[in-house]
């Protein structure tokens, strides 16, 4: 079953943020599992919303990659993470639009 996961980052900028995507090779080598992915920022944080194909999945990509490469780059916020089950997922198609 797919979930909804909403992630906050408090205290993490547009270029930390960059710098933690281009670590963990997000847009390289899209993870085991991740079915898309948004992120935005908004007083100081960072927000983002991606669809899952299971809440193990976001867990080992958030192990695995997400975690080392925040650490890397010296990012100690914790993730606040939300899950919830997706009533539907719908996506058209593949794109990646980047402010940066």
């Amino acid at each position: 079953m797919p979930f909804i996961t909403h992630v906050v980052l408090k205290g993490v900028t547009p270029e930390e943020y960059d710098k933690v995507r281009a670590e963990c090779g997000w847009l390289e080598r899209a993870p085991d599992g991740g079915l898309a992915h948004l992120a935005w920022f908004e007083a100081g944080n960072n927000y983002n919303v991606d669809v899952w194909e299971s809440e193990a999945a976001f867990a080992a990509f958030g192990e695995q990659r997400l975690g080392p490469a925040l650490a890397k780059v010296g990012i100690a916020a914790e993730p606040e993470v939300t899950f919830r089950p997706a009533h539907e997922v719908f996506l058209p198609s593949a794109q990646t639009l980047l402010a940066t």
